[in-house]
Protein backbone atom coordinates (compact mmCIF):
# COMPACT_ATOMS: atom_id res chain seq x y z
CA UNK A 1 0.00 0.00 0.00
CA UNK A 2 1.51 3.43 -1.14
CA UNK A 3 1.42 6.42 1.47
CA UNK A 4 -1.82 8.89 0.80
CA UNK A 5 0.19 11.67 2.55
CA UNK A 6 0.29 13.30 -0.99
CA UNK A 7 -0.79 16.51 0.17
CA UNK A 8 -3.27 18.29 2.86
CA UNK A 9 -6.26 18.48 1.36
CA UNK A 10 -5.32 17.67 -1.96
CA UNK A 11 -8.52 18.17 -3.45
CA UNK A 12 -10.62 20.06 -1.21
CA UNK A 13 -8.52 22.70 0.20
CA UNK A 14 -8.07 23.87 -3.45
CA UNK A 15 -11.80 25.38 -3.59
CA UNK A 16 -14.18 25.60 -0.88
CA UNK A 17 -17.10 25.62 -2.51
CA UNK A 18 -17.94 22.97 -5.28
CA UNK A 19 -21.08 25.33 -6.70
CA UNK A 20 -18.53 27.89 -8.03
CA UNK A 21 -18.52 27.55 -11.89
CA UNK A 22 -15.35 26.80 -13.18
CA UNK A 23 -14.65 27.45 -17.11
CA UNK A 24 -15.90 24.23 -19.07
CA UNK A 25 -12.80 22.36 -20.40
CA UNK A 26 -11.18 23.51 -23.72
CA UNK A 27 -11.46 20.07 -26.14
CA UNK A 28 -7.74 18.44 -26.10
CA UNK A 29 -6.56 16.79 -29.36
CA UNK A 30 -4.10 13.64 -28.66
CA UNK A 31 -2.30 12.61 -31.21
CA UNK A 32 -4.31 14.70 -34.29
CA UNK A 33 -7.72 14.14 -32.90
CA UNK A 34 -9.99 16.55 -32.76
CA UNK A 35 -12.71 15.57 -30.41
CA UNK A 36 -12.35 15.84 -26.95
CA UNK A 37 -11.43 12.29 -25.56
CA UNK A 38 -13.82 10.49 -22.70
CA UNK A 39 -11.90 9.93 -19.36
CA UNK A 40 -12.58 5.93 -19.91
CA UNK A 41 -10.49 6.62 -23.75
CA UNK A 42 -8.13 9.03 -22.02
CA UNK A 43 -7.54 5.86 -19.05
CA UNK A 44 -6.64 3.41 -21.67
CA UNK A 45 -4.08 5.88 -23.24
CA UNK A 46 -2.17 6.60 -20.36
CA UNK A 47 -2.18 2.81 -19.13
CA UNK A 48 -1.17 1.62 -22.77
CA UNK A 49 1.20 4.97 -23.02
CA UNK A 50 5.40 4.45 -22.32
CA UNK A 51 6.44 7.62 -23.49
CA UNK A 52 7.01 10.50 -20.76
CA UNK A 53 5.56 13.40 -23.06
CA UNK A 54 2.13 11.39 -24.02
CA UNK A 55 1.35 10.70 -20.72
CA UNK A 56 2.16 13.90 -19.62
CA UNK A 57 -0.37 15.12 -22.33
CA UNK A 58 -2.83 12.46 -21.56
CA UNK A 59 -3.10 13.47 -17.68
CA UNK A 60 -3.30 17.13 -18.62
CA UNK A 61 -6.48 16.08 -20.72
CA UNK A 62 -7.45 14.35 -17.69
CA UNK A 63 -7.43 17.30 -15.55
CA UNK A 64 -9.43 19.41 -17.86
CA UNK A 65 -12.26 17.02 -17.88
CA UNK A 66 -15.61 16.81 -16.48
CA UNK A 67 -16.77 13.02 -15.55
CA UNK A 68 -19.66 12.26 -17.01
CA UNK A 69 -20.85 8.89 -15.69
CA UNK A 70 -19.72 6.22 -13.66
CA UNK A 71 -17.82 4.25 -16.16
CA UNK A 72 -15.60 7.61 -16.21
CA UNK A 73 -14.96 7.87 -12.44
CA UNK A 74 -14.25 4.04 -12.71
CA UNK A 75 -11.48 5.23 -14.68
CA UNK A 76 -10.30 7.74 -12.26
CA UNK A 77 -10.67 5.66 -9.29
CA UNK A 78 -8.50 3.04 -11.03
CA UNK A 79 -5.77 5.35 -11.90
CA UNK A 80 -5.54 7.01 -8.47
CA UNK A 81 -5.53 3.36 -6.90
CA UNK A 82 -2.40 2.10 -9.70
CA UNK A 83 -0.65 5.17 -10.07
CA UNK A 84 0.44 6.79 -6.70
CA UNK A 85 2.43 9.21 -8.34
CA UNK A 86 1.88 12.95 -7.76
CA UNK A 87 1.53 13.87 -10.85
CA UNK A 88 -1.39 11.42 -11.54
CA UNK A 89 -3.15 11.73 -8.78
CA UNK A 90 -3.10 15.43 -9.18
CA UNK A 91 -4.66 14.96 -12.27
CA UNK A 92 -7.11 12.74 -11.38
CA UNK A 93 -8.03 14.97 -8.46
CA UNK A 94 -8.40 17.93 -10.80
CA UNK A 95 -10.70 16.01 -13.05
CA UNK A 96 -12.83 15.49 -9.62
CA UNK A 97 -13.28 18.43 -8.76
CA UNK A 98 -15.13 19.30 -11.69
CA UNK A 99 -18.16 17.59 -9.82
CA UNK A 100 -21.10 19.28 -8.93
CA UNK A 101 -23.69 18.89 -6.97
CA UNK A 102 -25.75 18.56 -10.12
CA UNK A 103 -23.82 15.17 -10.85
CA UNK A 104 -25.99 13.38 -8.14
CA UNK A 105 -26.24 9.90 -10.32
CA UNK A 106 -22.75 9.25 -10.26
CA UNK A 107 -22.60 9.08 -5.99
CA UNK A 108 -23.12 5.52 -6.17
CA UNK A 109 -19.43 4.89 -6.93
CA UNK A 110 -18.20 7.11 -4.12
CA UNK A 111 -20.19 5.48 -1.70
CA UNK A 112 -19.09 1.82 -2.88
CA UNK A 113 -15.52 3.59 -2.60
CA UNK A 114 -15.95 4.70 1.33
CA UNK A 115 -17.20 1.55 2.08
CA UNK A 116 -13.86 -0.41 1.08
CA UNK A 117 -11.33 -1.27 3.65
CA UNK A 118 -8.54 0.61 2.13
CA UNK A 119 -7.89 4.08 2.88
CA UNK A 120 -6.84 5.75 -0.27
CA UNK A 121 -10.05 4.52 -1.73
CA UNK A 122 -11.62 6.02 1.12
CA UNK A 123 -9.92 9.33 0.70
CA UNK A 124 -11.54 9.22 -3.25
CA UNK A 125 -14.71 8.02 -2.14
CA UNK A 126 -14.66 11.42 0.51
CA UNK A 127 -13.45 13.69 -2.16
CA UNK A 128 -16.42 12.99 -4.84
CA UNK A 129 -18.87 12.46 -2.51
CA UNK A 130 -17.92 15.96 -1.24
CA UNK A 131 -17.72 17.79 -4.49
CA UNK A 132 -21.35 16.26 -4.92
CA UNK A 133 -23.32 16.96 -1.43
CA UNK A 134 -24.23 13.75 -1.59
CA UNK A 135 -26.72 13.14 1.35
CA UNK A 136 -26.25 9.20 1.30
CA UNK A 137 -22.47 9.34 1.91
CA UNK A 138 -22.50 12.07 4.43
CA UNK A 139 -22.95 9.52 7.36
CA UNK A 140 -20.26 7.26 5.99
CA UNK A 141 -17.88 10.34 6.10
CA UNK A 142 -18.94 11.16 9.41
CA UNK A 143 -18.18 7.80 10.63
CA UNK A 144 -14.81 8.37 9.28
CA UNK A 145 -14.41 11.86 11.04
CA UNK A 146 -15.88 10.61 14.55
CA UNK A 147 -12.92 7.76 14.75
CA UNK A 148 -10.55 8.03 17.46
CA UNK A 149 -6.27 9.26 15.88
CA UNK A 150 -4.64 6.38 17.32
CA UNK A 151 -1.36 9.18 17.09
CA UNK A 152 -1.40 13.14 17.38
CA UNK A 153 0.82 13.38 13.40
CA UNK A 154 1.03 11.08 10.86
CA UNK A 155 4.87 11.48 11.51
CA UNK A 156 4.29 9.65 14.65
CA UNK A 157 2.36 6.71 13.30
CA UNK A 158 4.31 3.58 13.53
CA UNK A 159 3.08 1.63 10.47
CA UNK A 160 2.30 2.95 7.01
CA UNK A 161 -1.11 1.70 7.15
CA UNK A 162 -1.60 4.09 10.35
CA UNK A 163 -0.02 6.96 8.34
CA UNK A 164 -2.41 6.53 5.50
CA UNK A 165 -5.67 6.32 8.24
CA UNK A 166 -4.68 9.37 9.49
CA UNK A 167 -4.46 11.05 6.45
CA UNK A 168 -8.30 10.31 5.52
CA UNK A 169 -9.60 11.00 8.69
CA UNK A 170 -8.40 14.41 8.25
CA UNK A 171 -10.09 14.77 4.80
CA UNK A 172 -12.92 13.37 6.82
CA UNK A 173 -12.65 16.18 8.81
CA UNK A 174 -11.92 18.61 6.34
CA UNK A 175 -14.85 18.14 3.71
CA UNK A 176 -17.33 18.40 6.83
CA UNK A 177 -15.75 21.57 8.22
CA UNK A 178 -16.60 22.95 4.76
CA UNK A 179 -19.73 21.20 4.04
CA UNK A 180 -21.78 21.33 7.67
CA UNK A 181 -19.92 24.96 8.50
CA UNK A 182 -20.35 25.73 12.16
CA UNK A 183 -22.41 22.43 12.75
CA UNK A 184 -19.01 20.65 12.68
CA UNK A 185 -17.03 22.73 15.13
CA UNK A 186 -18.10 20.64 17.91
CA UNK A 187 -16.60 17.38 16.05
CA UNK A 188 -13.19 19.66 14.97
CA UNK A 189 -12.92 20.62 18.75
CA UNK A 190 -12.74 17.28 20.12
CA UNK A 191 -10.62 15.94 17.05
CA UNK A 192 -7.88 18.66 17.73
CA UNK A 193 -7.38 17.99 21.14
CA UNK A 194 -6.29 14.47 19.76
CA UNK A 195 -4.20 15.76 16.19
CA UNK A 196 -3.86 19.37 16.55
CA UNK A 197 -3.09 19.69 13.32
CA UNK A 198 -7.07 19.39 12.98
CA UNK A 199 -7.22 23.09 14.22
CA UNK A 200 -5.41 24.18 10.72
CA UNK A 201 -9.37 23.01 9.36
CA UNK A 202 -11.14 25.58 11.80
CA UNK A 203 -8.59 28.62 10.95
CA UNK A 204 -9.17 27.91 7.59
CA UNK A 205 -12.96 27.08 7.18
CA UNK A 206 -14.24 28.62 10.47
CA UNK A 207 -12.22 31.39 11.45
CA UNK A 208 -14.46 33.40 12.97
CA UNK A 209 -16.15 30.82 15.04
CA UNK A 210 -13.11 29.43 16.14
CA UNK A 211 -11.30 32.13 16.78
CA UNK A 212 -12.20 32.36 20.66
CA UNK A 213 -10.86 28.69 20.68
CA UNK A 214 -7.50 29.74 19.55
CA UNK A 215 -7.08 32.86 21.79
CA UNK A 216 -7.97 30.18 24.55
CA UNK A 217 -5.18 28.01 24.04
CA UNK A 218 -2.50 30.62 22.71
CA UNK A 219 -2.49 31.29 26.95
CA UNK A 220 -2.46 27.87 27.75
CA UNK A 221 0.56 25.43 28.34
CA UNK A 222 1.38 23.18 25.21
CA UNK A 223 0.05 25.51 22.75
CA UNK A 224 0.04 22.96 19.37
CA UNK A 225 -3.31 23.78 18.20
CA UNK A 226 -3.16 27.66 18.86
CA UNK A 227 0.11 27.70 16.57
CA UNK A 228 -1.29 25.38 13.93
CA UNK A 229 -4.30 27.52 13.73
CA UNK A 230 -2.35 30.64 13.55
CA UNK A 231 -0.20 29.07 10.96
CA UNK A 232 -3.31 28.29 8.43
CA UNK A 233 -4.04 30.45 5.31
CA UNK A 234 -7.14 32.07 6.74
CA UNK A 235 -9.35 33.75 3.39
CA UNK A 236 -9.33 37.25 3.35
CA UNK A 237 -12.87 37.88 4.15
CA UNK A 238 -12.93 35.96 7.24
CA UNK A 239 -9.91 38.25 8.07
CA UNK A 240 -12.02 41.05 7.26
CA UNK A 241 -14.72 40.20 9.25
CA UNK A 242 -13.04 39.78 12.33
CA UNK A 243 -10.25 42.63 12.07
CA UNK A 244 -11.97 44.65 14.82
CA UNK A 245 -11.64 41.86 17.15
CA UNK A 246 -8.13 41.17 16.21
CA UNK A 247 -7.32 44.58 16.83
CA UNK A 248 -8.75 44.45 20.45
CA UNK A 249 -6.47 41.35 21.31
CA UNK A 250 -3.49 42.59 19.81
CA UNK A 251 -3.59 45.70 21.37
CA UNK A 252 -4.36 43.94 25.24
CA UNK A 253 -0.64 43.78 26.75
CA UNK A 254 -1.80 40.96 28.72
CA UNK A 255 -2.58 38.48 25.50
CA UNK A 256 0.01 36.04 25.02
CA UNK A 257 2.67 37.37 22.74
CA UNK A 258 3.30 35.17 20.19
CA UNK A 259 -0.14 35.38 19.83
CA UNK A 260 -0.13 39.18 19.29
CA UNK A 261 2.70 38.70 16.82
CA UNK A 262 0.39 36.31 14.45
CA UNK A 263 -3.10 38.44 14.82
CA UNK A 264 -0.62 41.57 13.96
CA UNK A 265 -0.18 39.49 10.48
CA UNK A 266 -3.21 39.22 9.82
CA UNK A 267 -5.13 42.15 10.30
CA UNK A 268 -2.32 43.95 8.60
CA UNK A 269 -3.08 41.68 5.37
CA UNK A 270 -6.91 42.45 6.10
CA UNK A 271 -5.98 45.82 6.23
CA UNK A 272 -7.83 48.42 3.35
CA UNK A 273 -5.50 51.50 2.85
CA UNK A 274 -7.85 53.62 4.07
CA UNK A 275 -7.20 52.03 7.47
CA UNK A 276 -3.60 52.58 6.98
CA UNK A 277 -3.44 56.22 8.32
CA UNK A 278 -5.09 55.85 11.52
CA UNK A 279 -2.74 52.46 12.37
CA UNK A 280 0.36 55.08 11.22
CA UNK A 281 -0.99 57.75 14.22
CA UNK A 282 -1.85 54.59 16.27
CA UNK A 283 1.63 53.44 15.87
CA UNK A 284 3.18 57.12 16.62
CA UNK A 285 1.02 57.58 19.85
CA UNK A 286 1.63 54.44 21.41
CA UNK A 287 3.82 54.32 24.93
CA UNK A 288 3.99 50.89 25.51
CA UNK A 289 7.34 49.06 23.64
CA UNK A 290 5.41 45.58 23.09
CA UNK A 291 2.22 47.33 21.81
CA UNK A 292 4.36 49.72 19.59
CA UNK A 293 6.03 46.47 18.16
CA UNK A 294 2.67 44.46 17.50
CA UNK A 295 1.49 47.70 15.53
CA UNK A 296 4.77 47.87 13.62
CA UNK A 297 4.23 44.23 12.60
CA UNK A 298 0.61 45.15 11.73
CA UNK A 299 2.00 48.17 9.18
CA UNK A 300 4.53 45.52 7.45
CA UNK A 301 2.20 43.32 7.02
CA UNK A 302 -0.11 45.42 5.66
CA UNK A 303 2.66 46.31 2.19
CA UNK A 304 0.87 49.48 1.75
CA UNK A 305 2.56 51.97 0.15
CA UNK A 306 2.03 54.15 2.30
CA UNK A 307 3.85 52.85 5.01
CA UNK A 308 7.20 53.90 2.80
CA UNK A 309 7.71 57.03 4.18
CA UNK A 310 7.36 56.14 7.84
CA UNK A 311 9.64 53.22 6.79
CA UNK A 312 11.91 55.37 5.39
CA UNK A 313 12.26 57.72 8.76
CA UNK A 314 12.04 55.23 10.97
CA UNK A 315 15.70 53.44 9.54
CA UNK A 316 17.36 56.47 9.34
CA UNK A 317 16.38 58.06 12.87
CA UNK A 318 14.79 55.94 15.01
CA UNK A 319 16.49 55.34 18.67
CA UNK A 320 15.90 51.41 19.14
CA UNK A 321 18.71 49.67 16.28
CA UNK A 322 16.15 46.88 15.82
CA UNK A 323 13.73 49.32 14.94
CA UNK A 324 16.28 50.51 12.47
CA UNK A 325 17.09 47.58 11.17
CA UNK A 326 13.73 46.03 10.56
CA UNK A 327 12.66 49.40 9.35
CA UNK A 328 15.67 48.95 6.56
CA UNK A 329 14.70 45.75 5.51
CA UNK A 330 11.14 45.81 4.90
Amino acid sequence: MMIIAFALNLSLAASASPTAKEPPPAPIALEGEQRASSLVELHERFVESVDDDSRRAVLEAISRTHPQALRDIKSLFDLFMRFPQPGVRGAVMASVRRLEPGDAGLDPAFIEYLKLPESEARTFGINGAFRLRSLRALPLIQEIARRRFKVKSPGEAPVLSDKNAWWTQYEALSALAQWQGAQALPLLRRKSAEAPAVARLMAMYLWKESLPDIVRWAGAPGSERAHEALAADVPLAALRETRKEMLRILRDPKSDRELRHQLAIKAGISSTPEEIDSLLAEHAAAQDPRTKLTLFAVLCASRSPKTVPWLKKLSGADPDAPTRLGSLMQ
